[in-house]
């Protein structure tokens, strides 16, 4: 039930992005001569659908899980007991194992977009120790291009950032990052109580 929540909450979050940019799942993304739009961010809503069916994905999986959990609980003769049964409607879905960087985080090089946005959003100015930032691997000087979906050329551009920040405790927020030449995908997760001030741990400032 745990994971099944989170889910629901980074839908409900990802569907407060498609809203910032004026989208819905499906609001047309090019113009009648096929051509991308210019009054939308496009690729900020490519990424929020992208994710949020991703999502729906998760969440029928996970929904699937439960109800065999509860069947195999209350199904005469197995003699499956309430904590058996608990446990078994609290596991997430099995995933692979990530691969993983010398550095202890997540690689996710197979996950990089082709496509970035053409321009960057935030620049990182610091990073505080120990803070949710830090533990991501986001370092001081990394290029934003999109966070959470949020890039340059959205309504209200790093001012949009805070409330998606503020709604997402707990859940990861995707990051696209240049570091010198090198592009990087970062999961960074929102945190109170790392003892440091706000949820990030780090300072950005427009690039």
């Amino acid at each position: 039930m745990q994971r099944k929540d989170e889910i629901e909450k980074e839908i409900d979050a990802l569907k407060d992005v498609l809203a910032s940019h004026n989208a819905t799942a499906d609001t047309p993304l090019v113009d009648p001569e096929g051509y991308p739009r210019g009054d939308i961010d496009v690729y900020a809503i490519r990424h929020a659908r992208a994710a949020l069916a991703r999502l729906y994905n998760d969440r029928t999986e996970v929904t699937r899980r439960l109800a065999t959990a509860l069947e195999n609980a209350f199904q005469p003769g197995t003699g499956a007991s309430s904590s058996s049964a608990s446990a078994a409607t609290s596991a997430p879905p099995a995933a692979s194992a990530p691969r993983t960087a010398v550095n202890g985080h997540r690689d996710d090089a197979a996950d990089i977009p082709d496509v970035w946005p053409e321009r960057p959003i935030a620049l990182v100015n610091s990073v505080a120790e120990n803070s949710p930032a830090a533990a991501a691997g986001l370092q001081p000087r990394d290029v934003i291009y999109s966070f959470s979906g949020i890039t340059a050329a959205s309504p209200g551009g790093m001012q949009a950032i805070g409330p998606v920040v503020t709604n997402s405790e707990g859940l990861p927020l995707t990051l696209l990052v240049q570091r010198g030449n090198e592009r990087k995908l970062i999961r960074l997760t929102p945190r109170s109580g790392w003892g440091g001030r706000g949820l990030l741990g780090c300072h950005i400032v427009p690039p």
